[in-house]
């Protein structure tokens, strides 16, 4: 596990309420094959219709792994190869192959939330996400609870930003740590004072292999404005909390 620095002081709760937002979450509920459901509710947490009425109902599991994914700058890219962190160059058509026959083999539409781009698991928070969001909490405990296996860069996909690079941060239960601990606490740091304006959670499907991957990506960091939620774990279920802030 990774030591961090010191969480952010917080005292007084911002305005947060989860039934304000008209928003929708995937039901909590595994399908058969152990798949979180595609089915969306009104409650975070909740069931759908489907669900509800099932007598002995599986929640769906805890990831083996979770992925961080986030556009950084050449500056940050820059820092972080420094620190030795690698640049790799997937194959993204490859990669879309591999989601849609994913999605297929589950019985799953694979352009359902994201029009042109496959997926075969469920957006946790609903096709919009959350906005003005701190994940400093979340990497925080995730890092209390799995191994960082792996941290390294990537391009952006075919049509997204050049001047932008993605970073990744593979958090995994049972691997042997080999991850880089000078770039995982550059990258507390700089989440520790980051606001985003967009968070995905994405719910995977498992793989061949069993392994259960879910994807937490964030987008758009906004200079200078305070968070007003952050996400939580909650054993793999996902949860969204209000930011407790310093007023001085």
């Amino acid at each position: 596990m990774c030591d961090t620095i010191k969480p952010r002081i917080a005292y007084i709760e911002l305005f947060f309420n989860k039934g304000d937002f008209l928003m929708k979450f995937a039901c909590k509920a595994a399908t058969r094959g152990n798949a979180r459901c595609r089915n969306m509710v009104s409650d975070l947490g909740g069931l759908c219709s489907t669900h509800s009425e099932v007598p002995s109902l599986v929640v769906s599991d805890q990831p083996d792994v979770v992925l961080y994914k986030t556009n950084v700058n050449k500056n940050w890219s820059k820092r972080l190869k420094e620190l030795g962190v690698q640049l790799k160059n997937p194959d993204f058509e490859a990669k879309e192959k591999k989601h849609i026959d994913h999605a297929k083999r589950f019985g799953r539409e694979p352009f359902k939330f994201r029009g042109e781009i496959a997926d075969s698991g469920v957006p946790v928070f609903g096709k919009d996400g959350l906005k003005e969001v701190s994940l400093y909490e979340l990497l925080q405990e995730l890092s209390t609870i799995y191994n960082v296996v792996d941290i390294h860069l990537r391009p952006t996909k075919p049509g997204g930003n050049p001047h932008m690079e993605v970073l990744v941060v593979s958090f995994s239960d049972g691997e042997e740590f080999v991850g880089n601990t000078d770039a995982f606490q550059e990258l507390m740091r700089f989440l520790a004072s980051s606001c985003w304006g967009h968070v995905h959670v994405w719910a995977n499907p498992p793989q061949d292999d069993g392994r259960i991957i879910h994807t937490v990506n964030s987008a758009h960091r906004q200079d200078g404005a305070q968070p007003k939620q952050f996400v939580g774990f909650d054993d793999g279920r996902w949860d969204v909390q209000p930011v407790k802030v310093l007023v001085v």
